[in-house]
């Protein structure tokens, strides 16, 4: 009975896996439609650009974050200097804040008659009017400074994680600083390092609310604008392709580099007593140089909105306003439900039938690798087929047509969070799942107890914890996503981050600021968690 019980749970786990598998798996069918006239159009004129931007911002984006990143962490990690507690932590508020934001708050700043360019014009007794922001290189510099937190954060774990006795080996040898950065440290660090640059780089290209601001053909915004604008869903299909390809091998190289970096690092010492105290001018310069990417990727824009919203403060008790709050609070509660329902099952799945759930789950786990646009695409197309389907049988049985009963329904929406979000739940479920000793289910079905009484009565209650920052995680992402909604939103439906960029595109900056920093508040709740997580190494 017990062996039963534990393939029917494995079982309906690779069930859940698949039904998020199966949407991102159809996009590949698309490169085997033959291209109508759109494609046809957009394939001579357009895709090369897609190609070249995507291309650009990936090389530029991903090397600024790798210094800036790999910079904050090092000086973190390794020295002590005044305002350290506070700057460790300040580092990772830019995560907070999303990129779009960003872009709405510095195109307005040095834009004609914006404060940044008047004081520049002040302080160098020129005549500059406004600097050209609405560029790929203004899409860099937003990127850069918004995105650098993922390097920072895998880049300082392995910085401390590193054993110190290899530093001072390289010491005795006679290696400087530069040359143990270079020949131990970030070698040791590789890993981290393609971990974080690729996680960059998937948040660049999954972009829409940047590209869309400032003018930048991308893949998301081609995804986007060839599904609303020229009605193709073909030409969709075959763009979100060639982004999920891309994507793909992007994971592939970064688990390659991941693979071969096998590194022995053993050897075990007190890195607090090994921390270099920092004093003088090189004290001020590591405040200096950690504290600048702070100013710029969170501090200038949440002021910025801030003074905005002041002009703008009438707009939250606008009967629109609360109702754009309440579907966007609503959606992101469900999705986050729906999630971390789905992500226990599997994970329990896993624990209990590892051999079989354990592919199954790695590859759902990828839907947050692919941007927003590609995933609502992946769910469009069966549910469109679900949709025409059920319509048939009800025509042909009944005479009686239904039209569509879950496309362009908070249904479809909330399957495409799940489809792109899954990973996030599961990751702190798993997480959390795997301090729990096996052996403790092993007594509990000695005793007797079912699958689902030793998930619901033990591993819920321990792992409580990793369960709720899931939720939280989840709750915030949806909040911030963009694509995904815009092209799979019910008639009507309009969420904070949609509300925003509606706004900001109509030039309405100071009423865009108050659904802006809704967002920001919120997401300042998990990484006020993370935080206090980090803290605890």
């Amino acid at each position: 009975m017990i062996k039963y019980l534990k393939h029917g749970w494995g079982l309906f786990s690779v069930v859940l896996c698949l039904t998020v598998i199966i949407p991102i798996s159809t996009i590949i069918f698309f490169f085997l439609i033959p291209g109508d006239e759109t494609w046809i159009h957009l394939r001579d004129n357009v895709l090369n650009s897609y190609i070249s931007n995507s291309l650009y911002l990936m090389i530029f984006v991903g090397g600024g974050s790798i210094i800036i990143g790999s910079i904050t962490a090092w000086l973190v990690a390794m020295y002590n200097f005044p305002f350290k507690k506070y700057i460790e932590w300040l580092l990772f508020m830019p995560l907070a804040i999303p990129s779009y934001a960003v872009a709405y708050c510095y195109a307005d700043l040095l834009g004609y008659g914006g404060f940044i360019t008047n004081n520049l014009g002040l302080i160098f007794n020129s005549n500059i009017k406004s600097i050209n922001f609405y560029s790929i290189y203004g899409a860099v510099f937003v990127f850069i400074f918004s995105l650098y937190p993922y390097v920072y954060l895998l880049m300082r774990q392995a910085f401390i994680s590193q054993s110190g006795a290899y530093i001072e080996i390289a010491k005795i040898s006679g290696l400087n600083l530069i040359q143990i950065i270079r020949k131990v440290c970030l070698p040791l660090s590789r890993p981290a390092l393609a971990g974080g640059v690729t996680l960059v780089i998937m948040e660049t290209l999954a972009d829409y609310g940047v590209s869309d601001y400032l003018g930048i053909n991308t893949f998301t915004k081609g995804i986007y604008k060839a599904w609303f604008n020229l009605g193709d869903i073909t030409s969709a299909g075959k763009l979100s392709a060639i982004l999920l390809i891309t994507v793909a091998l992007i994971i592939i190289i970064e688990r390659k580099l991941r693979g071969n970096a096998q590194y022995n690092n053993e050897v075990r010492s007190n890195r607090v007593s090994q921390l270099k105290n920092l004093y003088g001018f090189n004290a001020i310069m590591a405040v200096f140089i950690c504290i600048i990417p702070v100013i710029i990727g969170f501090i200038i824009p949440f002021i910025t909105l801030i003074f905005w919203s002041i002009e703008s403060i009438d707009l939250i008790y606008t009967l629109e306003f609360i109702n754009v709050a309440i579907s966007s609070f609503g959606i992101a509660f469900f999705a986050s439900l729906l999630c971390a329902l789905f992500a226990l099952i599997i994970v329990f799945g896993m624990r209990t039938n590892p051999k079989l759930v354990n592919p199954f789950a790695r590859m759902a786990s990828l839907g947050y690798s692919i941007p927003g646009a590609v995933a609502a695409i992946g769910v469009l197309i069966p549910l469109v087929w679900l949709d025409n389907t059920i319509n048939n049988i009800s025509l042909k049985y009944f005479n009686y047509s239904i039209g569509l009963i879950i496309t362009g329904t908070w249904l479809g929406l909330l399957f495409a969070y799940l489809v792109r979000f899954l990973a996030l739940s599961m990751q702190a479920i798993e997480n959390s799942f795997i301090k729990i000793s096996k052996s403790i289910d092993y007594a509990a079905r000695i005793l007797g107890k079912s699958n689902r009484n030793i998930l619901t009565s033990i591993h819920i209650k321990i792992g409580w914890g990793g369960i709720s920052l899931g939720l939280l995680i989840v709750f915030v992402d949806v909040l911030k996503e963009l694509p995904a909604t815009m092209i799979l939103r019910p008639f009507g439906l309009s969420t904070l981050a949609i509300k925003a960029h509606e706004l900001a595109i109509d030039e309405r900056l100071h009423d865009a600021s108050i659904p802006l920093l809704t967002i920001i508040f919120l997401c300042l709740i998990p990484l006020y968690f993370l935080t206090k997580v980090i803290r605890q190494e």
